[in-house]
């Protein structure tokens, strides 16, 4: 029997795979709500990096070179990522990584999809991101935009590595302006060829968001394709590696999660906005995928 493989938050993947050091402890310091962003060379220097063994991560992670070269395998493909690539590494892919070259230089950036919600975001904008959702693993070839795009990163990890703490604001904003700048480069390098699954897929999560509030099964959401749900569950599974139910209730928590960052509703009034008719049945909707209650969720964002 093939050992599962496991998935990890920030906190565990970092006990886990990163070596037990003084100065690679205090990098880490800052971490606020599954983010970081630094140097990959800083890391290495101050004690660097195991080997992973295939791993998933419950955040999006960039990689972008700027020295050296960087390789790993997401899935059963081997990436290898040159100077001015950024390669992405969505959130719950499998990945592993057998070496770290020691002369490579560039950045890290890895943030939890919660980061994306934040007090000003709005769902229209997450799901601008097609390259945060889809199946493909895409190197985005920065040169266009070179400039720019480094700036951002170095943006990041300054505000990340502050002396005061960091402001989510900054690091909310910023991290817009790196995908929008990514997404326009992810345009130029892949024209669309887009196939019938992606484009079903895309219609399927517009209509997710849409509906989000209306507590819809993936048969209502196929009826409303004028599709079969089979058909229906086979081109999302094929483009995001997740049924068509899994993403249902990943954008309905994302919906639950703008309400109690942006709003002053009581759970309860969160509760029956969802579509759920139990106050009870949807705290142990929410903390079955999230861990903790609503509540407890809405006291962590608070803390900063």
């Amino acid at each position: 029997m093939e050992p599962k493989i496991k998935t990890y938050n920030s906190k565990e993947f970092r006990r886990e795979y990163f070596n037990d050091s003084q100065k690679l402890n205090r990098l880490f310091e800052r971490s606020i709500i599954d983010f970081f962003c630094l140097r990959i060379e800083d890391v290495i220097a101050a004690g660097g990096i195991k080997p992973i063994l295939p791993s998933r991560e419950e955040s999006h992670t960039l990689i972008y070179v700027t020295k050296g070269s960087y390789n790993t395998k997401i899935g059963f493909k081997e990436y290898t990522i040159k100077p001015n690539d950024v390669l992405i590494i969505q959130a719950g892919v499998v990945f592993s990584t057998e070496k770290i070259n020691k002369n490579i230089k560039g950045f890290s950036c890895h943030f939890h999809p919660d980061t994306l919600i934040g007090k000003f975001g709005n769902r229209s904008l997450i799901s601008e991101f097609d390259f945060l959702n889809t199946g493909n693993h895409p190197i985005i070839d920065i040169n266009d935009s070179k400039s720019a795009v480094q700036n951002i990163f170095e943006r990041l990890t300054v505000e990340f590595k502050g002396t005061e703490k960091p402001n989510l604001i900054i690091i909310h904003s910023y991290l817009y302006a790196l995908l929008a700048e990514l997404k326009i480069l992810y345009g130029q390098n892949h024209p669309v060829t887009q196939s019938a699954a992606y484009r079903m897929t895309s219609q399927f999560r517009a209509l997710a968001y849409k509906t989000a509030k209306e507590n819809l099964k993936v048969a209502d959401l196929a009826k409303m394709m004028n599709v079969s749900p089979n058909h229906l569950n086979k081109s999302v599974k094929s483009t995001t590696s997740k049924t068509a139910s899994e993403i249902i209730n990943e954008i309905k928590i994302i919906e639950i999660k703008y309400l109690l960052y942006q709003s002053d509703l009581t759970i309860s009034e969160i509760s029956y906005e969802m579509g759920f008719s139990d106050p009870s049945y949807f705290t142990r909707f929410f903390r079955k995928r999230e861990g903790i209650s609503p509540t407890e969720f809405r006291q962590l964002i608070e803390k900063f």
